[in-house]
């Protein structure tokens, strides 16, 4: 027999092993789920996106109401880049695509909203300001821009103004990456990048007011609507992500460092809206906007009128989806962003090959980045929403 003593410690070893034993069968289950799910929800996605896009190319149209909306979309997009052109703007391709990101085809709010985004893209270029005035070394503006963003994705999601907050998070890293990269000096920078998007966010508000039809008003979010953990989640992505943008560039010497503005710009508004369905969207869209893109790079011959045209021609396909209504939506707005990345070149209509695949390589590296870093802080996401989403409902039922 043995001693007491010998035998509680074999007791416990006994137990520590079935603890261990336990874990590792749960392990093993979570693993073979995991599995399962990769194996089997890519060929389910796809399938879904297939039977969605024919859909959606069947209802295409050149009249009725899709048709409507492209074409304003379309015509203020083209009114933006004349405008920016006019005023010597050095990027009119900012402004270009902040009407497409901006455009909600709802005049009901569009005072409200036009408020908000014309605070968010001041705020933004304020608070870039102040990462570029007070960060010396880059290291330090590369993680207080991180920060910014990952605020910025946040706070979105739990305030009213969620708009204001979106454009901040959009236009803080176009500022201060712009500013890294570019020789020019830092307020120069910021204002060109600012009044590029301010034309843009003012042509769309003047768009919306306009043209599009009114709704019937929304009752108001809450000023503050409490804790959101899954979103906080994403934020975390978002500061990693963004963070990660000109590190990445650097130590692997990947071509194209000058475009990481527009890597960080893809990754905020891909890391805001997660991984999964969305993704896809996102790829297939870009794929389609830059080889459309590139068609035209390789086709035209340098006239304002055929480059004109051929700007429109593509933007009403891919708004007409991407304002369409569907669930295959999103894939328009990126194929939008995409193919306006490749063609809207200074000096317009000049089109130069080398600068549209370092803007494609920028977009296409912030596509992968995003999710690489969110593969990588799954775990902790998850943990994050486990700990703080009970907190957060027992909160919201006192």
């Amino acid at each position: 027999m043995l001693p007491s003593g010998s035998a509680a410690k074999e007791c416990r070893a006994a137990a520590e092993r079935g603890r261990a034993m336990r874990r590792e069968n749960g392990l093993l289950r979570r693993l073979k789920t995991a599995t399962r799910w990769l194996s089997r929800a890519p060929v389910r996605t796809a399938h879904r996106f297939e039977a969605e896009a024919r859909a959606d190319v069947a209802a295409f149209t050149v009249h009725g109401r899709r048709a409507q909306v492209a074409l304003r979309v379309t015509l203020g997009v083209l009114v933006a880049i004349a405008i920016a052109h006019a005023l010597g703007l050095e990027m009119p391709v900012w402004a270009a695509i902040s009407v497409v990101r901006v455009f909600q085809n709802d005049r009901t709010a569009t005072v409200m909203r036009g408020l908000e985004r014309v605070a968010g893209t001041i705020g933004g270029c304020a608070v870039a300001y102040a990462i570029l005035k007070i960060s010396g070394a880059h290291a330090w503006v590369y993680m207080a821009t991180g920060l910014a963003c990952a605020a910025a994705v946040y706070a979105q999601a739990v305030t009213r103004y969620s708009y204001a907050f979106v454009l901040v998070g959009f236009t803080v890293p176009l500022m201060t990456y712009h500013a890294v990269v570019s020789p020019e000096p830092m307020t120069q920078v910021i204002l060109m990048r600012g009044m590029e998007v301010m034309v843009g966010v003012c042509v769309a508000w003047a768009l919306d007011f306009l043209t599009s039809p009114a709704r019937p008003k929304a009752k108001p979010k809450p000023l503050y609507a409490g804790m959101d953990a899954i979103f906080m989640g994403h934020a975390l992505t978002v500061g990693i992500a963004v963070t990660l943008v000109p590190v990445v560039w650097t130590v692997l010497h990947l071509p194209g460092f000058e475009q990481t503005p527009i890597t960080a710009f893809i990754v905020v508004g891909a890391a805001r809206e997660g991984i999964g369905w969305k993704s896809l969207n996102r790829c297939v869209g870009c794929a389609l906007g830059a080889a459309f893109g590139f068609l035209g790079v390789l086709t035209l011959d340098g006239s304002l009128l055929t480059w004109a045209l051929f700007v429109f021609a593509g933007l009403f396909v891919f708004t007409q989806i991407g304002f369409g209504g569907s669930v295959v939506a999103y894939t328009g707005i990126q194929a939008a962003i995409a193919f306006l990345l490749v063609v809207v070149q200074e000096p317009i209509p000049h089109l130069d090959l080398d600068a549209g695949v370092g803007r494609m390589w920028g977009v296409m590296g912030g596509i992968a980045l995003v999710m690489l870093v969110g593969l990588a802080t799954w775990p902790i996401r998850r943990r994050i929403t486990e700990r703080l989403q009970p907190r957060a409902s027992h909160e919201a039922a006192h």
